[in-house]
């Protein structure tokens, strides 16, 4: 095939830009989600991130059925 000047240009500067992009990603992974980076979730830590208290995050005692207890 017999493309004009500009064409190959193109095809050239967007092979740079994929191989750049794919590069930047690349990067990105490794700062952020590597093996070496894990992050700790655990209750203590997501109450400390959100500034909840403990007393907060307990939920009030329920029948495990799911049903409520009308007696009486």
């Amino acid at each position: 095939m017999n493309h004009p000047g500009w064409r190959r240009a193109l095809q050239r500067e967007l092979a740079w830009l994929m191989t750049l992009k794919v590069a930047a990603l690349a990067l990105l992974w490794w700062l952020f989600f590597s093996p070496p980076h894990p992050s700790a979730v655990d209750g203590e830590a997501a109450s400390r991130r959100f500034a909840v208290t403990p007393s907060a995050v307990s939920a009030p005692a329920s029948n495990p059925s799911g049903r409520e207890d009308r007696r009486g």
